[in-house]
């Protein structure tokens, strides 16, 4: 499976939600070590834009 149509799942299901933490998981034993370090860093990235994303709502919400 190339990295072009996992990235498609990970982006139909939602970046940084429980769904795409199993795909980036399932997938990252498919792919090579390249291609497993650039889901890395997009999960990552996804999860820091949630934490943020989240940050802000609860700032707002005082």
């Amino acid at each position: 499976m190339d990295l072009a149509t996992i990235l498609k799942a990970i982006e139909i299901v939602g970046a940084a939600t429980p769904a795409a933490m199993k795909l980036y998981e399932g997938f990252k034993a498919l792919v090579s070590d390249a291609d497993r370090a650039e889901l890395q860093r997009l999960r990552t990235a996804a999860i820091e834009q949630s934490d943020r994303l989240h940050e802000q709502v609860q700032a707002a919400a005082r």
